[in-house]
């Protein structure tokens, strides 16, 4: 009987740098994390217009604080002091971050302007954690019998903001 000899399997060369595969690995996870983050910052933004019915759709308000955000007044604390009627209401659920809620208000009137508002009265607002997401890197050196080791590590809470709009068209 013949012995069957296996050829030699090459790998080909890999670096011998421990610390540029770490390096590389920190950057790697980076980019994945991003990425990750990016998705669930954009796919998580819903905003849903709800038309408004009664048999009766005139108020008169008594007045309350406005701003004034792309030239739509929106109303955060009372009503306009003067008629108008109610076309609906906005629900909307976003993330928290710096970036989704800072384009919210924007984001409000051009929706209200899409159904034929003339401002907005904010009805309520709440944020929520929904979860956290946490980041860390450790490193370890060795010399002969000593060892020093270093790492640090971030957690950051996730955050869901809901508001309501109601879009309102003047009477006089």
């Amino acid at each position: 009987m013949s012995k069957r000899v296996m050829p030699a399997v090459r790998f080909p060369p890999t670096s011998t740098s421990v610390a540029g595969d770490t390096s590389k690995r920190k950057t790697q996870m980076k980019k994945y994390v991003m990425v990750l983050l990016l998705a669930l910052l954009a796919g998580c933004a819903t905003t849903e217009f709800k038309p408004f019915e009664a048999k009766n759709n005139l108020f008169e308000g008594k007045g309350g604080t406005k701003t004034i955000v792309d030239g739509m007044e929106i109303w955060d604390n009372g009503e306009p002091p003067r008629k108008f009627k109610v076309l609906g209401i906005i629900d909307d659920q976003r993330p928290g971050g710096i970036i989704p809620m800072s384009q919210l208000r924007s984001d409000m009137v051009k929706k209200a302007r899409e159904v034929g508002g003339s401002a907005l009265i904010q009805l309520g607002n709440q944020s929520q954690i929904a979860g956290f997401v946490s980041s860390g890197s450790a490193n370890a050196y060795s010399y002969g019998n000593s060892t020093t080791a270093y790492g640090s590590s971030v957690t950051t809470p996730i955050r869901r903001n809901t508001a309501r709009f109601a879009v309102i068209s003047y009477i006089d």
